[in-house]
């Protein structure tokens, strides 16, 4: 079977942008969160130390690197983050997430994110679950969409 690649990779973006979409409204409602708020909270809470470079937030945030700081700075305002005011050994910018972003991320994750996911995940067939993270994994992955 032949698969018309331009199909496929709108169709990824359209699960991509319900996703996002739905994500959004309920961490909104529920948290004052908005998906990329969670999603910065997220990557910065799994990184080492809880603080990552500005600058590799750009790709996994799918924004240019003047939206990341833009949404840097209300986040730090509001308590959540800090960024860091020395440039780290590397050269780079960075920040970090503060208790109040560890807080509201974990309280968005146990009530809300989680629970939305498993629901999209129980709609898919069980078997395909694995080949369609590994796929997914790759196309976060490659060069092909580097900037």
């Amino acid at each position: 079977m032949k698969i018309d690649s331009l199909n496929l990779c709108l169709k990824i973006s359209q699960a991509h942008a319900s996703l996002n979409l739905k994500l959004d409204t309920e961490l909104g409602t529920l948290h004052g969160l908005s998906m990329s708020d969670f999603i910065l909270l997220y990557l910065l809470s799994r990184a080492e130390n809880g603080r990552m470079a500005v600058a590799d937030l750009v790709r996994p945030m799918g924004v240019q690197l003047s939206a990341v700081t833009r949404q840097l700075v209300l986040l730090e305002k509001t308590g959540r983050l800090q960024r860091e005011p020395e440039l780290g050994s590397d050269g780079k910018r960075y920040v970090a997430i503060r208790p109040a972003g560890k807080k509201l991320l974990n309280e968005a994750l146990a009530t809300t994110a989680e629970t939305i996911c498993r629901e999209v995940a129980r709609e898919l067939p069980a078997d395909s679950l694995a080949a369609l993270d590994s796929a997914l994994t790759t196309i976060c992955e490659t060069n092909a969409l580097k900037v």
